[in-house]
């Protein structure tokens, strides 16, 4: 007996709980229209900084159908990374966005979402392809069209059973699935504290963040120098930032904690030793941080960013880390320590 579309998403939902996953949302794979229209006004405003693969053909991100011709479902998952307990990093270490104090999160997501597929594919006889910020996909509209959540006034998803700490993946079939009711209705309702909260202003419309102002974007996506003008605001991050999460009223009184440890979270990345990561040449660095995010940033950003870091901190005792720096090889490093030091000679915080 032939199974129904009902069965199929019934059994995918049990599977997706076994794969790890908290949550499923399925929508139907039309045109998202109004993010396609929210995608083109950021990106005429420049927006996406240096990051020109947002602009190339954006329109494929709000159609699945270009993505996969003949598709008619896109089924949006999430997995819950939130630890618990207290998020303070250890005095004299740098800060580390929670996302990244783990194995990386395209892998472990990534696994889970191919093994739904080839089940979803050998069940339907449909093809699919999977989706873990890793190809033109509109993650959080989808997941928001989908009913898991909605887009908050910082620009993440956001639910009532677990706040944003949350990773995103799709899969994008031509299996007809039964879509859940959506979009989500948004309860962020007149509250600010994100956009209060962000350090650097980046969030300059509800829903909308300014890459040129963020700090995840300067301390991860950027290559090259950082100006002088964006620094100070980086404060003591060394790879992304959560204020816009932890400030966050849903987080505060409904982030739960996950179940199961699958990103594998390290003790020693909830807070960087910045004189460390300065001293490391590229083959320690590599040791110590692949298979996690921050290999993104690359050896040469992380050591731009414990500069700016120091810098910001003004301690005289960095001085001696920050003078070795000085004949690092690498041009943007020397050019950020000459930076720090001038901060710890003026006694800038």
């Amino acid at each position: 007996m032939s199974k129904t579309p009902g069965d199929i998403t019934r059994e995918l939902r049990r599977r997706a709980i076994d794969e790890g996953f908290d949550a499923l949302g399925i929508a139907a794979a039309s045109k998202l229209e109004r993010d396609e229209a929210a995608l083109f006004a950021w990106l005429r405003g420049d927006r996406h900084a240096s990051m020109a693969w947002m602009a190339r053909d954006p329109s494929r991100r709000a159609d699945p159908t270009k993505l996969l011709p003949g598709a008619r479902s896109v089924v949006a998952l999430a997995m819950n990374y939130w630890p618990g307990g207290d998020d303070e990093a250890e005095k004299g270490r740098a800060r580390v966005a929670l996302y990244a104090r783990g194995r990386d999160y395209h892998k472990v997501l990534g696994r889970g979402l191919r093994a739904l597929a080839s089940w979803l594919e050998e069940r339907t006889q449909e093809p699919a392809r999977t989706f873990v910020d890793t190809g033109p996909v509109l993650e959080r509209a989808w997941a928001e069209r989908a009913g898991i959540g909605w887009i908050g006034k910082n620009a993440n998803l956001l639910t009532r059973e677990m706040g944003s700490w949350l990773l995103l993946g799709e899969i994008v079939t031509a299996a007809e699935l039964v879509p859940d009711p959506g979009p989500h209705a948004d309860h962020c309702g007149s509250c600010t504290a994100c956009i209060e909260a962000c350090p650097t202003a980046a969030i300059v419309a509800p829903g909308v963040v300014d890459s040129n102002l963020c700090i995840s974007y300067w301390t991860i996506e950027h290559r090259g120098a950082i100006p002088e003008r964006q620094r100070a605001g980086i404060g003591d991050w060394i790879f992304g930032c959560d204020d816009c999460q932890t400030s966050c009223p849903w987080n505060q009184s409904f982030a739960r904690e996950a179940e199961q440890d699958p990103f594998s979270f390290r003790e020693d990345l909830q807070g960087l030793d910045p004189h460390e990561i300065l001293a490391m040449d590229e083959r320690e660095f590599r040791r110590r941080f692949s298979g996690t995010a921050l290999m993104r940033a690359k050896w040469e950003g992380m050591r731009r960013n414990a500069c700016i870091v120091l810098g910001n901190r003004g301690d005289p005792a960095s001085a001696p880390a920050l003078r070795r720096a000085l004949a690092d090889p690498d041009p943007v490093v020397r050019d950020h320590a000459a930076w720090a030091l001038e901060q710890i000679g003026s006694g800038a915080p």
